[in-house]
């Protein structure tokens, strides 16, 4: 009766251990997820630019599935890469617009068709008719 015991006990405290490791990963887990969100988020919204060359003024916007739009048209891309600092797609004729952030903010556009960088100003939604 002592060794059934014995083992009986053994083999909860393994099942204790395991459990508890298995919980400690499942939680730390949406952790590291949650940060995936907040790099993308600061993407998010609408800025003009102007082309000096053309002396025409465009407008960037991105919206929460990371869907981008110049000028209201929407862009076809692939994501290269995202982090805190810059966001990198690769449009459909296999040319890169890079958006490159400053102070967390979005504050520069490469396009590099063109092989030019735009300053990207806010739109003020409230002053902006086009915006809706």
């Amino acid at each position: 009766m002592k060794k059934h015991w014995s083992l009986f006990l053994g083999a909860s405290l393994i099942t204790g251990i395991a459990g508890s490791l298995f919980l400690k990963k499942k939680q730390e887990k949406p952790q590291a997820d949650s940060i995936i969100p907040n790099l993308y988020k600061r993407y998010l919204g609408s800025w003009w630019f102007v082309n000096k060359q053309k002396a025409i003024q465009h407008t960037l916007k991105i919206e929460n599935d990371l869907q981008m739009f110049v000028d209201g048209k929407k862009l076809s891309y692939m994501l290269v890469e995202l982090t805190n600092k810059r966001l990198v797609a690769q449009d459909e004729y296999g040319y890169h617009l890079i958006v490159q952030c400053l102070n967390g903010k979005p504050a520069s556009l490469y396009d590099e068709a063109d092989d030019v960088t735009y300053v990207l100003e806010a739109v003020d939604s409230l002053n902006d008719p086009t915006e809706k």
